[in-house]
C-alpha cells in the first residue's frame, strides 16, 4: 500500500466526535490521527484534557453512546491448538491491562452509520502522551494552524512530530510499568511508529527538538539514526502482489525508486 496525501480538511468520523464532544477540546490520537496524515489505516481514538475526561464520557453517553469493556477474547479454533488455554486468556488480558484501565472504549449509537462496525476510545491526555504547547489550552473557535497542530474548532490534530513522541512516550511508560513484563499494547505503539516512518516524511531526525532524552533515545535505538547505522535504512518498497518479487516503481512514501 501506498500513502495517501496529507488531508486538507476533517473526514467525517472526526468531525462527527467533534461535534458530540463539543465544545470540548478534542486531539484525533493512534491510527485516526495517522490517517489524516496519510496513512492507511483508522481506528477511532482521541484524547482529551485530563480535566474534561470525565465530561467528555458523560457527554458521549448522552449522544446514545454505549461504554463496553473491549473484547479480548481469543478465537475457540486457536484456543483448541493451544495447551493452555486459559493461561493463554490471562497472558492476553495482561498484555492490553494498563491500556484498557486507563482509557474508556464506547459502542457507535445504535442508530448510527457506524453501529456494529467501529468502536470509538476515549484516553485523557497523561495517558497519550501528546505533547500540547500553551497556545492550544485556552483555544478559542477558529479555523488557525498551529505548529505541530492543524486546528478545525475544537479538534486539533497532531502533526508527524507531535504523534510520534507522543506514541514514543506512551511506549517508555508502558516499559516502565511493573505488571507489564511482556505487552501487546506497548507493541502496537512501537508498530504505529515503524508505520508512520514507512509512510510519512518521518525521518531519523524527528525528535530531535524532543526535550525528553528517554524519548530520544529510544526512538534512535529503534528506528532512527543508531538503528540505521547498525542495520542501514528502512525498507520502503512495495511489491506489486505477494510472492510475485515484482516492485511498484514508488515507494511506501509515494516517492519515485532509484534505478
Amino acid at each position: 500500500m501506498i500513502r495517501r496525501p496529507r488531508e486538507t480538511r476533517l473526514d467525517r468520523m472526526t468531525s462527527e466526535i467533534g461535534q458530540f464532544l463539543a465544545p470540548l477540546v478534542i486531539f484525533p490520537w493512534g491510527p485516526l490521527a495517522m490517517n489524516y496524515l496519510g496513512v492507511p489505516i483508522v481506528v477511532a481514538m482521541v484524547a482529551v484534557h485530563d480535566e474534561d475526561y470525565e465530561l467528555a464520557c458523560q457527554k458521549l453517553k448522552d449522544s446514545g453512546f454505549h461504554e463496553i469493556t473491549p473484547d479480548r477474547t481469543i478465537s475457540p479454533e486457536i484456543l483448541a491448538t493451544l495447551p493452555d488455554p486459559e493461561q493463554a486468556i490471562e497472558e492476553v488480558g495482561r498484555e492490553y491491562r494498563r491500556l484498557d484501565r486507563s482509557t474508556r472504549t464506547f459502542e457507535y449509537p445504535i442508530k448510527h452509520h457506524l453501529a456494529g462496525s467501529l468502536q470509538l476510545t476515549l484516553a485523557p491526555n497523561s495517558f497519550a502522551n501528546i505533547p500540547i504547547p500553551d497556545v492550544i489550552v485556552d483555544i478559542k473557535q477558529n479555523n488557525d494552524s498551529t505548529k505541530g497542530f492543524d486546528i478545525y474548532g475544537n479538534i486539533c490534530h497532531p502533526l508527524e512530530e507531535a504523534l510520534v513522541e507522543s506514541f514514543v512516550k506512551c511506549v517508555i511508560d508502558d516499559q516502565n510499568d511493573e505488571n507489564a513484563e511482556f505487552s501487546g499494547w506497548g507493541d502496537r505503539l512501537s508498530t504505529w511508529v515503524a508505520t508512520m516512518c514507512a509512510y510519512l516524511e518521518v525521518n531519523n531526525d524527528i525528535l530531535d527538538s524532543c526535550s525528553d532524552e528517554r524519548a530520544v533515545e529510544w526512538f534512535s535505538v529503534t528506528y532512527g539514526r543508531i538503528h540505521e547505522e547498525k542495520f542501514g535504512p528502512l525498507d520502503r518498497r512495495v511489491s506489486k502482489r505477494l510472492g510475485s518479487g515484482r516492485e511498484m516503481p514508488v515507494d511506501m512514501r509515494g516517492n519515485p525508486l532509484s534505478n
